[in-house]
């Protein structure tokens, strides 16, 4: 919606009778379970879900709020563009010449044309979504959104989210699948690289990113990419200014009382035939707080202000507002403005008056609001960032940010999506206020880098995350190489790598953040501790056990002595500990270790937890080394018992499945240790990419078994 509106309490019956009212099939008179389905046919043909975002509530609360995030298209009629919107909809109807690309400068109404085509495919009975291809982080949270609208699995919905290799692939078959055909609208695609798949060397050239033709439905992109070497694949559609008659035709929709022909083509020769210039002007001249009240008049009032169109125009509006008394309007659009134009959340945005001045930017066109965030044109963004001056503005924008993630805890998965769409208002503080801020200031936005990191390397998002830290380490540069806020960051940006499958090029960087922690922070530091514990990880990932081991004792030991031995990460480093000796083969003593470790692990972390867990699948795998094959076999479907909470293409329930093929196939059973190895190939293929390790271990195992007769042993990392 273009404004807020008051919330008025409905009952069930009153939102059932505005439903029927407003078209929804005709039902027996009321009753819940009929009205409940009658109100859903209705929400599912008549209501346009944009872009569902997900924030993470107060500490205490576990769930997440679910808000509409608004898109920037102004609500009037379609002016100038009918031959294009028409050869949308031919397109849409034979989608597999698709997908199309609508390219032109910020505020030409691409975004606007787009949503043209949104409404006339929904009202032709198609499904559509709406999703902000900004930032990578906020496009794949939206994008796994649209998975679980499509009722993807939980695996689905986690991979898309994480930006995974073989997530396009998960998405593309549930759109394929789709019960209804549908529109996809990838809005703001400026840098073409986000719609490409993780593992792409072509970018979207390939078909095989999040991009792509389908039979079941169009995709459609925005972009100010204009350049057509970047959209071979795909139909490439350019929006320009519109004629003049067309131009003065929007004047006279939003603003009819405000003059003829001629003067509204005479304001429209000096707006230039911009959409967006047009309408903010028509959108100011028609409501209350004009003093410039005809087309005549708001020509005139140009030649008061300075800078591009745009700027002019929105200063007319700004200052209209603080004639009208609402002065904080400006205050508030600049420091929105600091953020990333898409779902900015009020209640970062607190200020004296701020509802007042919400509804009167809306009222002039500056915003667009759902019940909890506001949108932004990027333009607008851009020209209100150019007029803050000194570094409050930018450092307050800090401070919020950092104080609602401080709300959100990185070691719970429902706070994760949260996290990945604040991501994006990260990253425009940093590519826009970092070099504004002071130290203080450069030192909180750091942190709130380093723990949004932390958080998108928990649950996958390692891509996301990379790219973060490493915008942050340019952009906050300021802070010198040695400052906690920058190393914490670094450590994140190591983990994202080695995580991601390059072991060998996150070493040196743990390896520096050793030195540098034991210098500036000493040895007792749980920053230390923590740097100690991955230098040791790494040399595991390297196979060089013996290291690992001796590193994973000095670690031990500090952790002991500063940290307890009922905290996680001592926890965490025994186990380590326990699997590189079992690597060395010393399995009895690690078998002991690994003994230990599980029941303080129970009494610590409780019988089910992930952690925990992982020590009983250690244990199983030593005792399968130890050629215990039937006392194996029965400890892992235990553990798939156990695991049974995770979804069936969960990495350790594969993992249980591929260790258990093995003592099966140690037994004799090969049919079934080779059905088994099969079914566990497909499906590693499918969530982790054909080339990961783990693909390409379960693929040997396989190929061994097959065509050689052999059993191949079952490794992996702890």
């Amino acid at each position: 919606m273009n404004n807020r509106q008051e919330r008025i309490p409905l009952t069930f019956a009153e939102v059932y009778r505005r439903a029927r009212a407003a078209g929804a099939e005709e039902a027996t008179p009321f009753g819940p379970r009929r009205g409940l389905d009658a109100l859903r046919a209705w929400i599912d043909r008549e209501v346009d879900i944009v872009e569902e975002n997900q924030e993470a509530g107060e500490a205490e609360e576990t769930a997440c709020d679910l808000t509409l995030a608004a898109v920037w298209s102004p609500r009037v009629e379609l002016r100038g563009r009918q031959d294009l919107l028409e050869e949308l909809l031919a397109l849409a109807r034979r989608p597999e010449d698709g997908p199309a690309v609508l390219v032109g400068v910020g505020g030409v109404g691409k975004s606007t044309l787009a949503a043209a085509l949104a409404e006339r495919a929904r009202g032709q009975g198609r499904q559509v979504w709406w999703v902000s291809a900004a930032d990578l982080a906020g496009f794949c949270a939206g994008l796994a959104m649209v998975a679980r609208n499509l009722g993807g699995s939980r695996a689905d919905v986690e991979s898309i989210a994480e930006g995974a290799a073989g997530a396009p692939d998960r998405l593309w078959r549930l759109l394929e699948s789709a019960s209804r055909e549908w529109l996809l609208v990838l809005d703001n695609a400026d840098d073409p690289w986000v719609l490409a798949a993780a593992d792409s060397p072509a970018g979207v050239q390939d078909g095989l990113g999040w991009a792509r033709a389908s039979r079941r439905g169009l995709v459609v992109v925005t972009s100010r990419e204009a350049d057509p070497r970047m959209w071979e694949a795909a139909r490439l559609f350019t929006v320009g200014d519109l004629t003049m008659a067309d131009a003065a035709q929007v004047l006279r929709d939003l603003a009819p009382e405000a003059g003829d022909e001629a003067e509204a083509q005479a304001l429209a020769r000096r707006l230039g035939g911009l959409p967006l210039t047009l309408h903010l002007a028509g959108t100011y001249l028609r409501s209350s707080v004009a003093q410039e009240q005809t087309f005549t008049a708001y020509d005139h009032a140009l030649d008061n202000t300075e800078g591009a169109m745009v700027v002019r125009t929105t200063q007319i509006s700004l200052d209209g507002l603080a004639r009208h008394g609402i002065p904080q309007a400006r205050t508030l659009l600049r420091l929105a403005s600091c953020y990333a134009p898409t779902s900015i959340p009020t209640r970062i945005l607190s200020m004296t008056g701020l509802d007042e001045a919400l509804d009167a930017l809306g009222g002039v066109g500056l915003i667009q609001q759902s019940s909890t965030a506001i949108t932004l044109h990027p333009v607008i963004t851009h020209t209100s960032r150019a007029h803050i001056q000194g570094p409050e503005t930018w450092q307050t924008a800090v401070v919020r940010l950092a104080g609602t993630l401080g709300e959100l805890c990185a070691d719970l998965p429902d706070h994760w999506p949260g996290y990945r769409l604040q991501g994006r208002h990260l990253l425009a503080l940093l590519d826009a206020g970092a070099e504004h801020v002071d130290h203080r200031h450069l030192a909180l936005l750091m942190d709130a880098v380093a723990v949004t990191a932390k958080a998108l390397n928990f649950s996958g998002a390692r891509r996301a995350a990379r790219a973060l830290c490493l915008t942050a380490l340019t952009r906050c540069a300021a802070l010198g190489e040695e400052h906690p806020a920058v190393l914490r960051a670094r450590h994140q940006l190591a983990w994202a790598i080695a995580d991601g499958g390059d072991p060998a090029q996150a070493e040196p960087i743990y390896q520096d953040l050793l030195g540098i922690r034991l210098r500036v922070l000493g040895g007792s530091h749980p920053d230390t501790i923590a740097s100690r514990h991955e230098f040791a990880w790494i040399a595991t990932c390297l196979g060089r056990w013996a290291q690992a081991e001796q590193r994973y004792r000095d670690t031990l030991r500090d952790s002991l002595r500063h940290l307890g031995p009922g905290a996680q990460s001592t926890l965490t480093t025994r186990h380590e500990l326990a699997f590189a000796i079992a690597r060395q083969g010393r399995l009895d003593e690690a078998l002991a270790a690994f003994r230990d470790v599980l029941r303080d692990r129970r009494r610590v972390l409780g019988e089910d937890h992930l952690q925990t867990l992982q020590t009983e699948h250690e244990l199983a795998w030593i005792t399968a080394k130890q050629g215990k094959w039937a006392e194996a076999e029965a400890m892992y479907r235990r553990l798939l018992h156990l695991r049974r909470v995770f979804e069936s293409d969960h990495p350790h329930v594969l993992l249980t499945l591929h260790e258990l093929a093995w003592t099966i196939a140690r037994q004799g059973r090969l049919t079934e240790a080779e059905s088994l190895y099969r079914h566990v190939l497909e499906r590693r293929g499918q969530t982790l990419g054909e080339d990961h390790p783990d693909t390409e271990t379960t693929r040997r195992a396989l190929s061994e078994l097959v065509q050689e007769g052999r059993i191949a042993d079952a490794d992996h990392l702890a």
